[in-house]
């Protein structure tokens, strides 16, 4: 029989996945609600992250309770979410719970959480509810989640309560693993492609419908191994299994009704008669099968009778075959949702002197750490010292797979007191990448294992290490070491090669990184907002001198917009307020689609700056691409720092550094090597457009 044949299958699956396992690159939780901000801070770093189906956004929810109807929502309490390639986490299913009021009824308008044109999103351990007062029956039309349009959903063990369209779809592929749904009336409608895998469906009143199914995708709505409730025992047999909103097509596989429809399963249609409504191998609670002799199979359309069909709504094992996850969401693409969101097995614990220790794991992301039963922090290291964990503190650890879902809870230790020394690490950023350390904490204990990488920006590469620990770390961009002594360390990057640089690679203030207007080169483009708003661009250029900017934008507003542009070299306050600020109006481009360049010029000191864009008068600006820099009237020849006092007079500065990056000596105009120690000095000359730097050794 099929049903015996799909339990296999599950079986084979979970070994498949077990046995297929594979490495993660570690990445910690990119935002924790509580401690990083709040639920709409989570949002816009989200949306300025940059993230991609290779480095997705991570947000952790703590367990607690989060009103966001008027932090996120609209004048009608509805909350949008936007940035796509994130994951929202909570701590557990029952206790981590966002929620909204409305002071309206609605389905296009009441959402607790709205998604309107989101790609490969996961969300894990938590429940949507909709609190909606407004009508004082029980069937108003408050959602809890609405997917509009989009692809390739996940959710595990999600909880969505409200009462009528409680979950709301358009289109899209869509993977429920676990979870519940509970309302009253059509409290799973719309269309799309959704296949819903052990999935709880509980009705809250009498005579409603799970579904309305309307203008639905290939597959439809398909519910596999899903479980059938009522919230009171008077509800048994008076509900239905679904009604046709637009040409329905609804499938319960292996169902187990521990409450049961009406003996005619479907209820009467809306405007138009279904396609598919079928149910295979139903079960009760005992694991008998359900009496479906009496099923429904005509339907007359509703408003429009010219509809009207006959359909078999029992099926068989033969009818069902065809009804796997593969074939109703593998797509073109072969996606396989159900391998993400394979749990990574639970870490054993024990603390070791000041640290507390368990092995690695490959298919771990990272480690989100509890004490005593609340959020503590989270590495991407197999380790943590105890240094601000309270003595006699309980302690859990939870490991986050790749879409960064938490596993079960390891074993508990109670925190024993460590007498141990620690130590500092001090990174000095620098432009072009960033230098981070792991574990990442204010004070290590002596003998911790740490591992520091400096990780270039797109299109520059690490250059080498500087400060007091510089001649420790070696040459390689990761130097991984055992905490004996403070760290004093930062690194150096180029970008030697190229004279293109992507907006989005820079640091935004008030701005977005967005990837949504086809057309764009690198993996984006600036969306600058009002206000205030800016990012500064990472660039390097081989010579010192004045270049030809040409900037790649797109302007669909259908009227011109400015945006300033200025070095930091010639405006230490960025462009606000810059005298030597460029303004440069972008003409409107046919669309947002439509990309074309405009050119300037600039000075720019030689190697590694930024150039900070703004816009101008709090006005809106273009979409900003990239830049590409061409030489104009540049510095190519050494120049001898008495030549450079005959050409520009006294109006400059140097500065010599040691090889551990410490500055010896400073002076306007020309420095003395004198009494000097013997070694190797870097000696850096610069004045406004120029910017010199060579190495030299006393003897």
């Amino acid at each position: 029989m099929l049903n015996s044949w799909m339990n296999k299958f599950a079986i084979c699956a979970t070994l498949t996945l077990a046995a297929s396992a594979f490495a993660v690159t570690k990445h910690g939780i990119d935002f924790v609600v509580g401690v990083d901000g709040n639920f709409k801070q989570a949002i816009e770093k989200a949306a300025a992250s940059g993230a991609s189906e290779s480095k997705r956004f991570i947000i952790f929810v703590p367990d607690g309770e989060y009103d966001i109807t008027k932090l996120t929502g609209d004048e009608h309490g509805k909350s949008t979410f936007s940035p796509s390639h994130v994951s929202i986490i909570g701590q557990s299913v029952n206790k981590t719970i966002i929620w909204n009021t409305t002071n309206t009824e609605g389905i296009s308008t009441t959402a607790t959480l709205y998604f309107p044109n989101n790609k490969d999103m996961y969300m894990q351990d938590i429940t949507l509810q909709n609190r909606g007062t407004y009508n004082s029956g029980n069937a108003a039309r408050q959602v809890a989640l609405q997917q509009n349009s989009g692809d390739k959903f996940i959710y595990k063990n999600v909880r969505l309560l409200s009462g009528q369209d409680t979950y709301y779809t358009k289109s899209g592929r869509t993977y429920w693993e676990g979870g519940e749904i509970d309302g009253t009336v059509d409290f799973i409608c719309g269309g799309g492609d959704i296949f819903f895998e052990g999935t709880k469906l509980v009705m809250t009143r009498n005579g409603g419908y799970i579904t309305a199914s309307q203008n639905p995708g290939t597959w439809g709505y398909v519910f596999n191994n899903a479980i059938i409730e009522v919230s009171n025992s008077s509800f048994n047999k008076t509900f239905y299994l679904g009604r046709s909103w637009g040409r329905a097509k609804v499938i319960y596989l292996n169902t187990i009704m521990r409450a049961e429809p009406k003996a005619e399963g479907w209820g009467p249609d809306m405007n138009s008669a279904p396609q598919i409504f079928a149910e295979y191998n139903s079960k009760n609670a005992n694991g008998g099968a359900i009496n479906t002799s009496q099923r429904k199979t005509y339907f007359d359309g509703g408003k429009d009778g010219s509809t009207a069909t006959t359909l078999k709504t029992v099926w068989n094992a033969s009818d069902a075959a065809k009804y796997t996850l593969k074939n109703v969401l593998g797509g073109s693409d072969n996606w396989e949702p159900n391998k993400l969101t394979v749990q990574v097995q639970a870490p054993k614990i024990s603390q070791e002197g000041a640290n507390i220790v368990w092995n690695d794991d490959a298919n771990a992301i990272c480690w989100v750490v509890f004490v005593n039963g609340k959020y503590h922090s989270n590495t991407t290291a197999n380790s943590i010292d105890v240094g601000n964990i309270a003595a006699n503190s309980k302690v859990t650890i939870r490991a986050a797979n790749s879409m960064g879902g938490l596993g079960a809870s390891s074993n508990e230790i109670t925190v024993l007191e460590a007498n141990v020394t620690y130590y500092s690490a001090t990174l000095t950023q620098s432009i072009g990448g960033t230098v981070t350390i792991s574990p990442n904490r204010e004070k290590i204990a002596e003998g911790t294992s740490v591992t520091i990488t400096a990780e270039p920006a797109t299109g520059w590469k690490f250059a080498g290490w500087t400060g007091k620990s510089a001649n420790d770390a070696g040459s390689e961009s990761t130097w991984k070491t055992t905490m004996t002594k403070d760290i004093d360390i930062g690194a150096t990057f180029e970008a030697k090669g190229t004279t293109t640089f992507q907006a989005e690679t820079g640091i935004v203030d008030n701005a977005i990184i967005e990837s949504t207007n086809a057309g764009f080169a690198g993996s984006g483009y600036i969306n600058f907002g009002t206000g205030k708003s800016s990012v500064k661009i990472p660039v390097y250029v081989e010579y010192p001198g004045e270049y030809t900017i040409e900037m790649t934008y797109a302007n669909g507003s259908g009227k011109a917009r400015d945006l300033a542009f200025a070095a930091p070299e010639t405006c230490s306050a960025g462009v606000d307020g810059c005298k030597s600020a460029t303004t440069v109006s972008f003409d409107a481009t046919e669309k947002w689609t439509t990309y074309q360049t405009k050119e300037s010029t600039i000075t720019l000191p030689k190697g590694a700056s930024y150039i900070t864009f703004s816009i101008v008068s709090g006005n809106d600006g273009p979409n900003l691409d990239q830049i590409k820099l061409t030489e104009k009237n540049v510095e190519k020849e050494p120049v001898s720092l008495a030549k450079i006092n005959r050409v520009i007079g006294s109006n400059f500065e140097t500065r010599i550094y040691n090889t551990n990056g410490n500055q010896v000596r400073y002076a306007k105009g020309i420095a003395s090597m004198a009494g000097l120690a013997p070694g190797i000095y870097v000696i850096k000359t610069s004045a406004q457009g120029y910017h010199k730097q060579k190495i030299v050794q006393i003897h």
